[in-house]
This record gives C-alpha cells, structure tokens and sequence, in this order.
C-alpha cells in the first residue's frame, strides 16, 4: 500500500498549485493509498490569511483538511492530518504527525517555539517531529537529540534536497527515516513516499507504523 507523507494543497499553502480535489483526482491515478495533508503552518501564512479575513488560522487550516478528506472519501483514498511547520526566524522546516487539535489551536504560541521547546512538547504529548528536506539550501541543521527522525527523501523537482546527505545523517544518528514527494503541482504527484504491506487507514496506524518502521522507501 502506498502511502504520500508530505503533500500540499492550494487551500492553505501558498504556494501550491492545485485544490484537494485535483490533488486527490491525480493521487488515484497514480495509485496511492493514503495521504497526509501537510500544508504550510507558520507565522507568515496565517498572516496571509488574517489579511484576507480569515483571521483564525487553525480553523482555516483545519477546514482545508476537512475539504481534502471529503475529497478522499470521493476518490477512495485515506486522507489524515499533518503540518510542514516552521518557527520565527528559521527558514527550516518540519514534518509533524499526530498533534492533536487543541495544541495546534495554539498555532502562534507554537510559531514562536525553538526546535528544542517544541521536541519537548511533542515527547510530552506523544506526536511524531521529524525536520523535512534538512540538507536543502538555508536550512539549518536541526540537533539530532531534538528530533525523532528526518525526511531522507524529499520529491520536489525544484529544490536539491540532498537526499543523499540527508540519508547518511538519519544513519550515522540512528533517525528514523521518511520520504514524502512535497506535492505542490502536477509534476511532483506520487513522486515518493512510503510502501507497507497494510493500508494506514487513521492517525493511530499511521503513527504505530512510523514507529515501528515498518515500512520501505519508495
């Protein structure tokens, strides 16, 4: 079963190019199982946002999700929640899953967090940090002790990721390791991600699989 961890819609991410339905029309086609919604979460975008009269964040976040997993439920494809989360002053980004509603409701609280702060949190309440495309160009390598695994292979044909790099890291610091195709237009459907023998059919499997490993790197 195929699995996408890392795909935006233009509903939220602001530099995506196609809405839940496209995204979830073009997935089917290439097969995939199930997909994690992970649009863009950070200061900058939630202020797009408030400027065009959405000034709850999390609630237009969480309604595009909601949108994308109708379009899933169309399309025959587990649709679950995640976030591409970045904090002030960083221009690197991180790939979380299983936070729970309440705590992402406090979405400027956690902009303003540091990768330290915001590990702490995750361990205390059980959702899975990992920082994506780490080895791109301005991102800042994130201590290892901070994070429970990093994106060793990032799909978008418009950044050089250095999947290699990134590879060897997750190895030499015993991280977990996951790949998500950073779906934002037609080109990067279904460039990558994860394959397991069962379907991820809801947030509590797909973590139990993140953490088991049990999975191959497509």
């Amino acid at each position: 079963m195929k699995t996408d961890l890392h795909v935006h819609t233009s509903e939220v991410s602001l530099c995506g190019h196609m809405t839940a339905e496209e995204t979830l029309q073009r997935y089917k086609s290439a097969g995939y199982d199930t997909l994690v919604i992970t649009n863009h979460f950070n200061r900058y975008t939630a202020d797009h946002f408030a400027r065009h009269g959405k000034p709850d964040f999390f609630r237009h976040y969480h309604d595009s999700f909601l949108l994308a997993e109708e379009e899933g439920r169309k399309a025959g494809i587990t649709v679950l929640n995640g976030y591409e989360l970045r904090f002030d002053g960083s221009d690197s980004d991180y790939l979380v899953y299983g936070m729970d509603d309440e705590t992402a409701s406090h979405c400027y609280e956690l902009f303003s967090m540091s990768p330290h702060r915001f590990s702490e949190l995750a361990k205390e309440k059980g959702f899975l940090f990992y920082q994506a495309h780490p080895f791109r160009n301005n991102m800042k390598i994130t201590d290892p002790a901070y994070l429970f695994g990093i994106e060793i292979k990032n799909g978008n044909p418009r950044h050089d990721s250095r999947n290699d790099i990134a590879k060897m890291w997750a190895e030499k610091f015993q991280l977990k390791m996951i790949a998500g195709s950073d779906c934002h237009q037609r080109e990067d459907v279904g460039v990558t991600g994860i394959l397991t023998d069962g379907r991820i059919g809801n947030e509590e499997e797909l973590l139990s699989v993140l953490r088991s490993g049990a999975y191959e790197i497509i």
